[in-house]
């Protein structure tokens, strides 16, 4: 399960920098979260009533920087989306020159090729926090998709659909609607959770057999 941790560290590691980013906007907010104690109703009003000075996920990775983009805006995005195509082409080239299939299923290595494209541009495009988002969903799902056509364990599909979150989360920003309560619940507790829960449900049956 190395892809899938590796995947959740990018997260997170997107996660801390946007804290850190908005960090007096985050010590606001916890003074009336402390306060309201475990009533629904009121950890509702604090997550709803104001934004603390919080940016949006969208804001934070429009505006985030990672390298000083070394081109104009429009040559970047398009050596950004150059380092996937690239990829994809390795990918395709390499299944029509060697692969008995080359319609089969996709295999770990072309995902780790694949992955390390998309992870390398989104970061380079909008930091660990879309690199996290972008990847997450992608690797749950090639490796539910390998866990399944082995004897043995058929992990559910649904395992991925936590992971979508954030995705899910940014295409809600973007227009317009959306609250401190929806994005703690989009790109903190369903990715958290959906990213934790495949891997050591893994280890448990791994170390238990069930």
């Amino acid at each position: 399960m190395p892809l899938l941790w590796s995947s959740l560290l990018v997260y997170l590691t997107g996660l801390i920098h946007f804290g850190l980013e908005n960090e007096s906007g985050v010590r606001s907010v916890l003074e009336p979260l402390v306060a309201a104690g475990i009533a629904p109703d009121q950890l509702l009003t604090v997550l709803t009533s104001s934004r603390y000075g919080i940016q949006t996920p969208t804001s934070y990775v429009v505006g985030v920087e990672p390298v000083a983009p070394p081109l104009d805006p429009l040559e970047w995005y398009l050596a950004l989306a150059g380092i996937v195509a690239g990829a994809v082409v390795i990918v395709g080239l390499t299944r029509g020159t060697w692969r008995s299939e080359p319609l089969g299923p996709i295999t770990i290595d072309e995902t780790i090729v694949l992955a390390l494209a998309l992870g390398l541009s989104t970061w380079l495009l909008g930091g660990p926090l879309l690199a996290g988002a972008i990847l997450m969903p992608f690797l749950f799902g090639v490796i539910v998709h390998h866990t399944r056509r082995r004897p043995g364990w058929t992990p559910s599909y649904l395992y991925v659909v936590p992971t979508m979150a954030p995705l899910a989360g940014l295409a809600v920003d973007y227009v317009g609607y959306t609250t401190l309560a929806l994005e703690l619940l989009a790109f903190v507790v369903l990715p958290l959770a959906g990213g934790l829960a495949l891997p050591l449900r893994a280890a448990i049956r791994k170390q238990f057999g069930r």
